[in-house]
């Protein structure tokens, strides 16, 4: 079985595109292969916006990841960069810019491009959506 890691570069609201990614990750780990860590760049940090309040009647698209997260222990990695850009902010920056609330959460944590490829090194498979 092969180790995998995945990257999400395409907004959520990109909705064919979101489905497909979270399905292939859920297949992944159903399949037997270990799903290292998903990694959210440029529009893709979106996905990690704990303050987007869908409609009930519309795919909630970030309690899917959290959920394939439980399932498959793996690590959901926003790059910090290109969320701070787009106005998503975990504590820490929060703390540091005087926000008053952060809009990124558990289990998505922040990380640097060096961290991501870093983590590269532990699998075998990089998959893009």
């Amino acid at each position: 079985m092969a180790a995998y890691s995945l990257l999400i570069t395409h907004s959520p609201f990109d909705l064919s595109k979101t489905l497909a990614a979270q399905s292939f990750a859920s297949e992944l780990t159903a399949q037997g292969h270990t799903l290292n860590n998903i990694f959210f760049y440029g529009e893709g940090t979106h996905h990690a916006n704990a303050l987007v309040q869908l409609p009930t009647d519309e795919y909630q698209w970030h309690h899917q990841w959290k959920r394939i997260q439980a399932s498959s222990e793996c690590a959901l990695l926003v790059c910090i960069t290109a969320a701070v850009k787009r106005g998503l902010v975990g504590d820490s920056e929060a703390r540091e810019t005087g926000v008053e609330m952060a809009n990124i959460h558990a289990p998505f944590v922040q990380a640097g491009l060096g961290e991501f490829f870093t983590q590269l090194h532990k699998c075998e498979k990089l998959v893009q959506f």
